[in-house]
């Protein structure tokens, strides 16, 4: 029996291909978003959408209220900065909600800013005025943070593909 050339080719594509399909493999690893940072992410897109109720809130009051009391002179200056103010709140709820969802280091370490900076706020409206809103928004911030130092969460957000998940 008379081996065929052909043989060592299909062992070398063999090898060739093995070879090819793990690097494949390797590659075509993707980072599985925690549930927990979908959540998050969701939340911020809903705190956006809040704030843009709120400008279009303000914009029909605005308008409305000086058809209906035209001698009276609701402060326009007021209004247009609020306004400003919380379409730029929506504007970074979004695009901080796509970090997150995208699993951006940026956005995460934007959130745990965010997340100290309201912890620290509402300990302080707390003292001012104790109610069961500062004590919710307290808690949610303070899981969050400890929800975003966790080490999956970590190494979800990291630059690196060789991380543990």
């Amino acid at each position: 029996m008379r081996r065929k050339r052909n043989s060592g080719r299909k062992r070398s594509n063999k090898f060739c291909q093995d070879n090819r399909t793990s690097q494949d493999q390797t590659s075509l690893v993707t980072r599985q978003r925690p549930f927990g940072v979908t959540i998050l992410a969701v939340l911020q897109t809903l705190l956006g959408i809040l704030f843009l109720l709120g400008v279009f809130s303000l914009t029909v009051a605005r308008f409305r209220l000086s058809e209906v009391v035209p001698h009276v002179r609701l402060f326009p200056v007021g209004f247009s900065v609020v306004m400003i103010a919380l379409f730029a709140l929506a504007a970074i709820d979004f695009v901080l909600a796509y970090g997150l969802w995208n699993g951006s280091t940026w956005a995460w370490k934007i959130s745990l800013v965010f997340a100290v900076v309201g912890i620290a706020f509402f300990i302080f409206s707390i003292f001012l005025r104790p109610g069961i809103g500062e004590i919710t928004s307290l808690m949610i911030d303070v899981l969050a943070l400890y929800y975003l130092m966790q080490p999956r969460v970590q190494a979800y957000y990291r630059k690196d593909s060789a991380a543990p998940i």
